[in-house]
């Protein structure tokens, strides 16, 4: 086995396919399949299974394939560490985040940038439904995103990520000083079924209110942030937030913005999730930015 066939058979498990692994590798699907065939002779087992759904490795080959995802991980950090001695290059952190986030994120890049000035960050703002992917392709180095305990079960062998656990938020209502909701100790759905909503323009914002409130008072839905906050402080609707999304906003530490419990009966908590690929694992860059994110979500 060598590091080529780790490459091929690590790939058609990330996108149970021979067809689409080799369209990313550049290779025609029967030099791959002859290589995986070559492999299951070389070891005796079965790597894959083939059907309707898809290339899926088997038992033994979830093991082979988490094995050479462990050796090109550590090819990779081996690649990282003599570019560094030969300053071969410039760090660059590619950082994909949930909007939820957002403000947090940003506020850890102040803080990562006086301690890792010649670090290039970008950061992307990525709905949940689409940081996997831009994972997977290599557009983002870490990824910080909500999912559930199933969600996350399944990454690594199906799509090449690992995961730890970054926090656990709980969903709050945004209300303006001006809105009648701003001087409640926590909220409930029915309190909220007539007030009209301003909602991110993501499938899981919508689903969140179809599920838990079914307000059909929807001012709008929309991606911009800034534009969501104005409708807010101007009192015309409410957003559902996490505890920690608007936290260091000057417009919620003057008393402009309140930040109020949503209770169903009981809170709705939701994990956060740092993500990063299994082949390449988390930078040193990467890990002091995700404990500066961290930080500030702790505190």
């Amino acid at each position: 086995m060598n590091l080529e066939q780790m490459k091929y058979i690590v790939e058609v498990a990330k996108e149970s396919s021979i067809t689409k692994a080799a369209d990313k590798l550049h290779l025609s699907p029967s030099a791959i399949s002859q290589s995986i065939t070559q492999l299951e002779r070389e070891f005796g087992v079965t790597i894959f299974t083939r059907s309707r759904q898809g290339t899926i490795p088997t038992n033994d080959g979830k093991f082979i394939v988490s094995k050479a995802y462990e050796i090109l991980k550590k090819m990779q950090e081996l690649h990282e560490e003599l570019a560094d001695k030969q300053h071969a290059k410039k760090h660059v952190l590619k950082v994909g985040c949930a909007p939820a986030l957002m403000y947090i994120v940003y506020d850890a890049f102040l803080l990562f940038h006086e301690q890792f000035p010649e670090t290039n960050v970008m950061i992307r703002e990525i709905d949940q439904d689409h940081i996997l992917e831009e994972m997977k392709n290599g557009h983002i180095d870490i990824g910080l995103s909500p999912f559930t305990d199933y969600e996350v079960s399944n990454l690594q062998h199906e799509k090449g990520v690992d995961y730890e656990l970054l926090y656990t938020g709980h969903v709050c209502v945004c209300s303006g000083k001006k809105s009648s909701l701003y001087y409640k100790d926590f909220l409930t759905p029915d309190e909220l079924s007539d007030e009209k909503l301003v909602i991110y323009n993501s499938k899981g914002g919508i689903t969140f209110n179809d599920k838990y409130v079914k307000n059909e008072q929807i001012l709008f839905s929309s991606n911009n942030i800034e534009v969501m906050r104005s409708a807010i402080l101007d009192g015309h609707a409410f957003s559902f937030v996490f505890n920690f999304t608007f936290k260091n906003n000057a417009d919620v530490k003057n008393g402009n913005l309140a930040i109020i419990p949503f209770k169903q009966p009981d809170l709705i908590y939701q994990d956060f999730w740092t993500l990063y690929p299994l082949t390449k694992g988390l930078s040193v860059e990467a890990k002091e930015f995700k404990e500066k994110v961290k930080h500030l979500l702790d505190q």
